[in-house]
């Protein structure tokens, strides 16, 4: 039994829109059609994504050539209260980085809440579907706290991997043993 944690793909950015409204870009489209080529999708029974439009669209792209059931489930949504932030990357990379050190940038969801709720949502999914390997497609601070807490990362480590997501991007989890097999951004 495994777990493949995914990234939505790339999406059409628009500061005027709160991000759970972004949809997929048309590299971030094209992009979630090769992952659904590119990985063993085979032997995955189900796919759980989160509510927002650019998760749902990654998920739909990867189980539909493979006929997989998909599931949504709001549990798995991005940190709540994020917004676009002036200054660019480089500036949300300041946010993410004291977030991950237990800072709260005004208005974020706490860490720890982003925690339980989308290991509850993971952890229900795992035991509704035993003995199937499951995806879960969801958001890259959203799947940070999830993995960091998962394997007891330090603030330092989290943003590391953090860093290293991409979109989309996959990492590989034995629920059994608790390990990554497959690493974000590997």
């Amino acid at each position: 039994m495994r777990l493949y944690l995914v990234r939505h793909a790339a999406v059409a950015v628009d500061p005027a829109r709160p991000g759970p409204e972004w949809h997929l870009s048309a590299d971030g489209r094209a992009a979630a059609d090769a992952l659904a080529t590119q990985h063993p999708w085979a032997d995955v029974g189900v796919a759980y994504s989160s509510n927002e439009p650019k998760a749902i669209a990654t998920a739909q792209r990867i189980v539909a050539p493979h006929g997989l059931p998909l599931r949504i489930d709001r549990e798995l949504r991005e940190v709540e209260g994020r917004r676009w932030v002036e200054g660019g990357a480089a500036r949300y990379e300041e946010f993410v980085r004291g977030y991950l050190a237990g800072d709260e940038p005004d208005g974020w969801e706490e860490l720890g809440t982003v925690r339980e709720r989308v290991t509850a949502a993971v952890d229900a999914a795992l035991a509704r579907h035993a003995g199937d390997d499951v995806a879960v497609v969801s958001h890259g601070l959203a799947l940070t706290a999830y993995v960091s807490g998962l394997l007891g990362l330090n603030a330092a480590a989290a943003f590391e991997m953090w860093s290293a997501i991409r979109f989309p991007d996959v990492a590989i989890v034995d629920p059994a043993t608790q390990t990554l097999e497959r690493p974000f951004g590997g």
